[in-house]
């Protein structure tokens, strides 16, 4: 692999400071590009106003050759645990070629990617004081989708006249409903892949109202920022690993249980919080723990996804924006998705988001090209974590965006 920094392209970016409307000037700052074959992989720095938390990452992976040959681009918009990372993760064993990303650049698609400003804070930093986390007050809905609004018009720049359709996983299919509400005019096509903004279920409703109001006491009490939920997934999964067969040394847990069993539970079982359980019925992976399984996901690719990808930090404004717009009590990411009319991909689990979607789907009153594809025994990321994957997400992916492209 060759990795060299592009002093010129940064430069360049430098050129480029964009206004944002809540979120400040958006300045290149950083650009360096690997090779791996022939994939060419970009990763941009991007900085966002004073504050040095205020940065993210654009990343983009294309196959080294003729940009016009192309079939369109893709923007992969990132979930709330592993963020970007979880669309690079190879298969167990797999070369190049088996990630997400990799997948989609081999076949002539221009890859691009958002890694949030939370990703690879270093867990407790913020609670030592180490950092001064106090601008995760602004991180929210609102500020993503300033962030990739500006991606996007890097996008325009790097291939001009391109097709764009742009979406993601849990966090990152809410994140395509929020572009869509507000730059409806921006994009040929959105996945929703296991994201959700809005409801009329009372069950929905009611669930999330529990969750919108504890979450806005806790930002007014100044609490912006949660460090302990990402962090105990992480643990789990650590100790189901090293040691699955010994008693759970968690103390969140029955001491009677084992780690892998403990992991099992998590993962299976229906409990409360915004992010575990925001709709009835939620769990994140299909399972047993009578029988300590999981019907569908392969450990090894759990392991290296929670244990090596998770971020240790969720800001406590981007979760109150999600239970809050479930909750019917936020509007402001769901209100104008009639005026979008590019074509729609609903990817879901019965056992996550899936069966809980047609509300939503039916605010996009302005298409008629909608593709929903429900798996109805699936989590909510079963889709990404059984060895199958390739059936579940990313060929489905690939004959929507051919379509939508135009483009065999």
């Amino acid at each position: 692999m060759k990795i060299r920094n592009t002093a010129l392209a940064a430069i360049l970016g430098l050129t480029i400071a964009v206004q944002a409307s809540a979120s400040g000037p958006y300045q290149i700052v950083g650009t360096t590009e690997s090779r791996t074959g022939n994939l060419v992989r970009t990763e941009y720095t991007i900085k966002v106003g004073s504050h040095p938390l205020d940065r993210f990452r654009m990343v983009r992976l294309v196959k080294n050759g003729n940009p016009s040959a192309l079939r369109g681009s893709i923007l992969l918009l990132p979930p709330l645990g592993p963020t970007y990372p979880f669309y690079e993760q190879r298969d167990e064993n797999g070369g190049v070629g088996t990630a997400m990303t990799e997948f989609f650049a081999l076949r002539g698609f221009d890859v691009y990617g958002y890694a949030p400003r939370m990703e690879g804070l270093p867990a407790g930093t913020c609670e030592a004081g180490l950092l001064d986390c106090s601008v995760m007050a602004g991180w929210n809905l609102a500020s993503m989708v300033d962030d990739i609004a500006f991606i996007r018009s890097q996008i325009e720049l790097l291939h001009p006249g391109t097709k764009i359709v742009a979406g993601g996983a849990s966090l990152g299919g809410m994140l395509a409903v929020a572009v869509a509400n507000a730059h409806p005019d921006d994009y040929d096509g959105i996945i929703v892949w296991e994201g959700m903004l809005y409801s009329q279920d009372p069950q929905v409703l009611a669930l999330n109202q529990g969750y919108c109001a504890a979450l806005e006491a806790q930002i007014a009490a100044g609490a912006v920022y949660d460090g302990v939920g990402t962090n105990v997934f992480r643990e789990v999964a650590k100790q189901a690993r090293l040691s699955p067969t010994g008693l759970t040394p968690i103390p969140l847990f029955p001491p009677f249980l084992t780690s892998h069993q403990v992991m099992v539970l998590l993962l299976s079982t229906p409990s409360p919080g915004p992010i575990s359980m925001p709709v009835p019925d939620y769990i994140q992976m299909n399972g047993s723990l009578a029988e300590d399984r999981l019907f569908f996901a392969s450990e090894p690719r759990i392991f290296e996804n929670v244990i090596g990808q998770f971020n240790s930090y969720s800001p406590n404004p981007l979760v109150r924006d999600i239970s809050c717009s479930l909750a019917g009590v936020e509007t402001a990411y769901t209100s104008n998705l009639g005026s979008y009319t590019g074509a729609v991909l609903v990817i879901g689990g019965g056992r996550g988001f899936g069966s809980h979607m047609e509300d939503q789907i039916a605010r996009f009153s302005g298409t008629a090209d909608k593709t929903v594809l429900i798996k109805p025994q699936f989590g909510h990321i079963d889709h990404f974590m059984t060895k199958h994957h390739r059936n579940f997400v990313e060929k489905p992916i690939f004959d929507w965006a051919t379509r939508v492209f135009g483009k065999d």
